[in-house]
């Protein structure tokens, strides 16, 4: 079988908008829920727990997972609204919040307005190998040059519940950083979309899997020299990587496809 896709395939496209909410919102809400699906096909997850979340482009507030709901059964409707101080936005559908997932994409919600508009949190087993060793992330390969000057280290104090870390979670990332290491506890990238802050994701843990397997063969380290490794970045943020795609991130709508395919509920 021939598989044809028109443009309109090469572009996300977004179901009709339900009646009393703005296309902005709705739309936050597929791109999210989205991410949720694909976090759980990639086996990201850690059951109910952990956090990816998106701010409604316009406003204060932004979209979080209702507590208690495997990623497998995120829908773009069953999102949460809740605003900067952690309080839910319209109807209450009873789906509580977690309080350490507030506060942790909060901060970064907060300090970052202009460009980390959506913030991913989980426990993935490489990313979590990497939080427990005392080295740095070294970029490996091409992809991970996206990572070089852009990695954060926040250290352990506990779960985190006390409002009091959020500013120290806001040093810890800094200005210019997009992905944050929380030692001894998981992995955050962001970005200013869901496409962004999941590729990041990805792109992380493949380098931890790819640096623990490299450190533990005892060989040499083949290390990219700083120059290169800066150049290669700026050609994935400024798009050259893209050669000349359609889109910015050519996968995402492939990934949309993919989600389709396997259950098309997660739109609904």
């Amino acid at each position: 079988m021939t598989l044809t896709l028109t443009a309109e395939d090469l572009h996300q496209s977004y179901p009709e908008t339900p009646s009393g909410m703005s296309d902005n919102e709705w739309h936050a809400r597929v791109d999210l829920a989205a991410g949720y699906r694909l976090t759980h096909m990639y086996g990201w997850t850690s059951v109910v727990y952990n956090h990816i979340t998106l701010r409604i482009p316009g406003t204060d507030t932004f979209l979080i997972n209702p507590f208690g709901l495997r990623y497998d059964e995120i829908t773009a409707s069953n999102l949460v609204v809740i605003d900067l101080d952690g309080n839910k936005v319209g109807n209450d559908d009873g789906w509580p919040v977690n309080r350490a997932g507030y506060l942790i994409h909060a901060a970064i919600h907060r300090a970052r307005p202009d460009d980390l508009h959506c913030v991913m949190h989980t426990h993935e087993p490489f990313s979590q190998s990497m939080t427990a060793l005392n080295v740095e992330v070294v970029p490996m390969v091409q992809e991970a040059c996206q990572l070089f000057e852009r990695v954060g280290y926040h250290d352990f104090s506990g779960i985190v519940l006390d409002v009091g870390e959020q500013e120290q979670l806001c040093k810890s990332m800094g200005a210019v950083n997009h992905t944050l290491v929380l030692k001894n506890h998981g992995l955050i990238t962001a970005g200013s979309s869901v496409a962004w802050a999941f590729i990041r994701h990805g792109v992380f843990i493949r380098n931890a899997e790819i640096q623990l397997r490299a450190m533990a063969t005892g060989g040499e380290i083949s290390v990219i020299p700083d120059d290169i490794m800066r150049h290669t970045r700026n050609q994935f943020e400024g798009g050259d990587a893209q050669a000349g795609a359609a889109v910015r991130h050519p996968e995402w709508p492939a990934y949309i496809r993919l989600l389709d395919k396997i259950d098309p509920e997660w739109k609904c």
